[in-house]
């Protein structure tokens, strides 16, 4: 029970820690939605009222940085505005899947021709899916009252507040009932349970992926990684689809919302229809997006991160709990994001209860759409400007996000040079679940690699891409063995030869060094 529940507080921990940026993002999408575009705006972003929103609706979800938790938000100014059932579920589940950041990585991870079938099969499951889903709710074109917003500068304000309240209300619920679905699998799955369970081989993989995916919560950027990791082992690229669809696209919250404004029978058809849709896709791509050359592995650690982090007989403590939470990510990272987390949900309880009468009247007297003088800074701006406004910066901030997220290869080669040697001296001195812990930020850390270059020299030549493919797979050997031997020492009848493992674990260390100072020469043109 005590590895059930802290298995559990582990992976809620973390998706939090994951959610955080991209919940925050929403919420600011949603407030500009609601406190500039409006509602008039708002339904011309999306392409209005006629099929091609369901299109359109898709195309803004690619574009915004943000997951299945921070759409739910946006989700509900979409049917505070009445958009079509239809569009607001091709949003729904369009705009986790894909980003400018993720999308960047995904190219790296598996051949280019893959990540954009994704992308083309995702848009032809929300066609299907809006389709149905207007039909479903028997929806028609019906008129909105436009509420009486404030046009001036304190309309910011606004969005702050807007924020605020709603992190501590409906959306801060969502994301719990979200995150219920990381905690679900963590306690029946048990550790490596999904090892292999996406083998191309295996004709039941890409079902078995896309139920197992239903109660996933998964930010772009992780299943992007994860996906890649499938095409490096051979795994099913059919399972890959319906983890990308159902894992990322949809999750515990996704299911709830649709129930609560749209009836649970309407809900019940609408994901048997999204669910068939996936897996008849995923089937219909499986073996047609098989790289070849590509030998199954037999097992893949892509799916850790939904199983339950400790073994059944672990000793439980707070710190083996903190080294499973920052496991595959930065310590930094996961502070930096459940801080800013915490502070913009103190400040939304404050703006909900103590301040919130003198807030809401502060606000309030401020000129509004009928008055003709504004004066000062109390300015009225058109939905078209804002408009042109928000889209010219979000492109400039996906350009900036890029340039940021995928830091300079100089840089990255020496946070590379300083993780390899703590894995390396790991495992020298025999601390297994260090090296095991630290392997995932060098994968990471050779994607970014990756990308940086691409994006500052606009190629990456094929020697580049082999070396940092090779580094990746010697970690991977040397992650097996550290594994191999901490199950050794844990059980005394296990048939694993130790001290062939530590031969094998010796070698790799000299692979490792030999296969880095080759990754360095190769991008050294740009590190210098």
């Amino acid at each position: 029970m005590d590895v059930v529940l802290a298995g559990a507080v582990v992976r809620a921990v973390q998706g939090m820690a994951s959610a955080a940026p991209t919940l925050i993002t929403g919420l600011f999408v949603a407030a500009i939605l609601r406190y500039y575009l409006r509602v008039e705006g708002t339904v011309r972003l999306f392409g209005g009222s006629g099929v091609r929103s369901l299109v359109q609706s898709w195309l803004v979800g690619m574009l915004l940085p943000v997951c299945s938790i921070g759409v739910i938000p946006i989700l509900r100014e979409l049917r505070r505005a009445g958009m079509r059932p239809g569009a607001i579920t091709a949003f729904a589940i369009a705009a986790p899947l894909f980003n400018p950041l993720s999308l960047l990585y995904g190219l790296t991870l598996s051949r280019p021709y893959v990540i954009v079938g994704f992308a083309i099969g995702s848009l032809a499951v929300v066609t299907i899916l809006g389709l149905a889903w207007d039909r479903i709710t028997g929806w028609k074109p019906e008129s909105v009252t436009q509420e009486n917003t404030p046009v001036s500068l304190r309309r910011l304000g606004f969005c702050a507040v807007y924020i605020g309240r709603e992190l501590c209300g409906p959306t801060g619920l969502m994301a719990l009932i979200a995150i219920s679905g990381l905690m679900l699998l963590a306690a029946i799955l048990p550790m490596g349970a999904l090892q292999s369970s996406a083998e191309q081989t295996d004709a039941k993989a890409p079902l078995m992926m896309a139920l197992v995916a239903t109660p996933i919560y998964a930010t772009p950027m992780l299943t992007m990684s994860q996906t890649g990791m499938m095409f490096t082992h051979g795994n099913s690229p059919g399972a890959a689809f319906g983890l990308l669809l159902l894992g990322t696209g949809v999750n515990f919250a996704t299911i709830y919302w649709t129930a609560k404004n749209y009836g649970v029978r309407a809900t019940l058809v609408w994901f048997a229809v999204l669910f068939f849709v996936v897996v008849g896709i995923a089937y219909a791509i499986d073996r047609p997006l098989i790289p070849p050359g590509v030998e199954p592995a037999g097992h893949t650690h892509a799916f850790d991160i939904y199983t339950n982090p400790f073994f059944h007989d672990q000793a439980i403590s707070l710190s083996a709990m903190g080294d499973a939470i920052v496991k595959n990510s930065s310590k930094w990272t996961v502070l930096a994001s459940l801080i800013g987390l915490a502070v913009c949900l103190f400040s939304g309880v404050l703006l909900q209860t103590v301040f919130r009468k003198r807030i809401d009247a502060f606000l309030a007297n401020v000129p509004t759409m009928e008055e003709k003088d504004f004066q000062g800074v109390h300015r009225k701006v058109t939905e078209r400007t804002v408009g042109t406004t928000c889209l010219v910066g979000l492109i400039a901030f996906s350009v900036v996000g890029c340039y940021a997220f995928y830091y300079p290869p100089s840089e990255v080669l020496e946070d590379m040079r300083l993780t390899r040697g703590e894995i390396l001296s790991a495992a020298m001195s025999k601390d297994y679940p260090t090296a095991i812990n630290s392997i995932p930020q060098l994968e990471r850390l050779s994607r970014i690699l990756e990308v940086g270059y691409a994006l500052r020299n606009y190629e990456l030549r094929p020697y580049q891409r082999t070396q940092a493919q090779l580094l990746r797979n010697k970690l991977e050997l040397l992650e097996h063995a550290c594994q191999n031997l901490i199950d050794a020492k844990k059980n005394a009848d296990s048939k694993i030869d130790v001290q062939h493992e530590m031969e094998e674990i010796d070698q790799l260390r000299k692979e490792i060094s030999a296969n880095a100072a080759r990754l360095v020469k190769a991008f050294e043109a740009v590190s210098k």
